[in-house]
């Protein structure tokens, strides 16, 4: 791998570092004060919505400069968020829609610039390997952040640990912007082509949107719900935080594993992997709710996960090159976050409709079940795509 990729690592592995500090404790934080689900689902809900209108503005900068500006911008964005809920502090809560737009805005940015950037800086004969170590330098920050901010959060009284928590994450993301300066891309100069970034642009491309739809319509939404599951049964960050550390920890070493077994005969395999054990996790879930049953669930999706996914994102960036449109890719990034929040918001819109309908949770054991059969739909229409699954790109 070149220079820049190794960077992009380091850039990502901190970045995740500073989300599992604090990414999974701002939606606890404000449980903590509202105590209603339909609230933070209404933030997450922000979050989707206005992260494909911040693509496509990073997408225009990105076009006429290069990535690496959309990433600076999404890195001062973040920065922005957190110094925002270090100044509000539990008066966020009145102002949390308004946090739920900044947010979405610096994933926006951010995102985009990545996944641009990981095309630039790879090809197909290494984006797997990319992928793979980006997955596990991940994981171990994922290790790290989650057990550190729940040990913080929990020797102090009220919100006094979330703010450190939060000002350490603010400080993570400076760091980040000064290494970004060090990144080095050539500028592209050219128009954003809307056809591209709105349309189907070809069947490949095609069965690429529909598995980014079906998989938005789990991804995040799961996480959130059994973030807040795990704290509503046990009434401990320190007790979430142990179960990211598993989590993160066996997600790390399965993301080697998979980077080093799963070559491209086997790709489809893993993808059915993958989509199964999602769907077994989500029927575990919805059977009973306790610690126990929250653990196995756990360890199960942290390792059978990222079968699916480095399958998915490696897929997804070799269309683009069988489909000789490189010189597009900010187009296509952009086509396929538009998909992807579409999943989310479609999930969470029906989440929020049935929670004010039966204002009761156990309704989330039923919609858990929903939401974990879509990665086996999206590996449906992923292994579709079997000439570029057993590496035949031409």
């Amino acid at each position: 791998m070149c220079r820049e990729a190794k960077l992009l690592l380091v850039v990502s592995t901190i970045f995740t570092l500073g989300m599992g500090l604090s990414g999974i404790f701002a939606n606890i934080f404000f449980w903590r004060e509202t105590g209603d689900f339909i609230v933070i689902a209404i933030y997450n809900l922000m979050h989707y919505v206005f992260t494909p209108v911040s693509f496509m503005i990073a997408g225009y900068i990105a076009k006429k400069k290069n990535g690496i500006w959309a990433l600076r911008v999404g890195l001062l964005l973040y920065a922005v968020f957190y110094v925002l809920i270090l100044l509000i502090g539990k008066n966020g809560v009145g102002a949390i829609y308004f946090l739920g737009v900044i947010y979405g805005f610096a994933c926006g940015f951010y995102w985009l610039a990545f996944n641009t950037l990981s095309f630039d800086f790879t090809c197909p004969t290494n984006r797997d390997t990319f992928n793979g170590y980006n997955g596990s330098c991940c994981g171990f920050a994922s290790i790290v952040a989650p057990i550190t901010s729940a040990y913080i959060i929990s020797r102090f009284q009220g919100i006094k640990g979330y703010t450190i928590v939060f000002a350490i994450t603010l400080a993570l993301f400076i760091i980040l912007m000064l290494i970004s300066l060090t990144l080095k891309c050539k500028n592209c100069g050219s128009k954003l082509n809307l056809r591209v970034a709105f349309s189907k642009n070809n069947n490949d491309w095609g069965m690429i949107r529909k598995a980014t739809m079906c998989w938005g319509f789990r991804d995040v939404i799961i996480v959130f719900i059994v973030n807040l599951l795990i704290f509503q049964n046990t009434g401990s960050e320190l007790s979430l935080g142990k179960l990211s550390l598993v989590g993160a920890f066996i997600s790390s070493l399965s993301y080697m594993l998979v980077q080093r077994i799963i070559k491209p005969k086997r790709r489809r395999i893993a993808i059915f992997i993958g989509g199964m054990s999602a769907l077994i996790g989500a029927l575990l879930l919805s059977f009973r709710i306790s610690y126990m049953i929250l653990l196995i669930y756990t360890v199960m999706d942290s390792f059978f996960m990222p079968f699916f996914m480095i399958q998915l994102s490696s897929t997804t960036f070799n269309v683009i090159d069988k489909s000789h449109e490189g010189d597009l890719r900010v187009e296509y990034m952009i086509n396929k976050d538009i998909v992807l929040n579409l999943g989310r918001i479609i999930s969470t819109i029906v989440l929020v409709v049935l929670l004010s309908m039966f204002k009761h949770y156990n309704i989330l054991n039923i919609y858990l079940i929903i939401i974990g059969t879509t990665p086996l739909i999206s590996g449906y229409f992923l292994s579709k795509l079997k000439s570029i699954l057993d590496g035949k790109i031409e």
